[in-house]
């Protein structure tokens, strides 16, 4: 997710950032994710069963800029987050459900995420800064990666996904001291411009965790199961 500040990246990072007053009459709500429902004037349009029990539903609202996408993640006790992104797949805000902390872009520059650039030439360099929020002193994050296309392409569930290696750390945007790191492989849906998890190892404080959860079902509305939030794989839930 590019080093260059070039004219057309800075009018791109101003655009951004008026979409988000925008957005902000769409906050994430947690009733609404509760129900895994998505607002009135919204409507879900992808729900994906992912390995390590995890499962999420998207959609897209209609009074929203075009291609401005949420997701909400569950796992087996319920909803863990939801998140708003652009037609870029930038993020733009999240907020975690047992924590209430959310974060929200405040400078998508110098190198806003484009899934576009990643598609176009394979690469996407990218560093913005989020705010974070909640019952602690709020402070900036900053996240600096590159995601590359392997040139490998899969089939999952009838879906063609392209994947991708990736590298990204956090940063206190005011110190510089370094949050996290993580690596490893994800997946793009480009006709849905989404970015699915995979396999990653995350390192923090000295300690490395390594996941997979990877999609398993991409569902489609009028598929059996489409909208079931109710993680399927990976937490000991019966698979149907």
């Amino acid at each position: 997710m590019p080093n260059d500040v070039s004219a057309s990246r800075r009018a791109l990072s101003g655009a951004m950032l008026a979409l988000l007053p925008v957005l902000a009459t769409f906050p994430p709500a947690p009733a609404q994710a509760q129900s895994a429902l998505p607002p009135a004037g919204c409507e879900a349009f992808l729900s994906v069963q992912f390995k390590g029990c995890l499962a999420a539903l998207y959609w897209r609202c209609e009074a929203a800029p075009e291609g401005i996408t949420w997701e909400s993640s569950h796992d087996e006790d319920g909803p863990i987050s939801t998140g708003t992104y652009d037609a870029d797949f930038q993020w733009l805000d999240r907020y975690w459900f047992s924590s209430g902390i959310r974060e929200r872009l405040v400078n998508p520059g110098p190198d806003p995420a484009e899934m576009s650039r990643l598609l176009e030439d394979g690469e996407d360099r990218y560093e913005f800064t989020t705010l974070e929020s909640g019952d602690m002193p709020s402070r900036q994050l900053t996240y600096i990666g590159v995601d590359r296309l392997t040139g490998e392409t899969v089939e999952i569930d009838g879906e063609r996904l392209l994947v991708t290696d990736f590298a990204a750390i956090s940063l206190d945007a005011e110190t510089g001291e370094e949050l996290y790191s993580s690596h490893g492989t994800q997946y793009v849906l480009p006709e849905e411009r989404l970015f699915f998890y995979g396999t990653e190892t995350w390192s923090q404080d000295g300690s490395t965790e390594t996941s997979d959860n990877s999609p398993v079902d991409i569902l489609r509305p009028g598929d059996k199961g489409f909208g079931n939030v109710k993680p399927l794989y990976g937490c000991g839930a019966v698979e149907l």
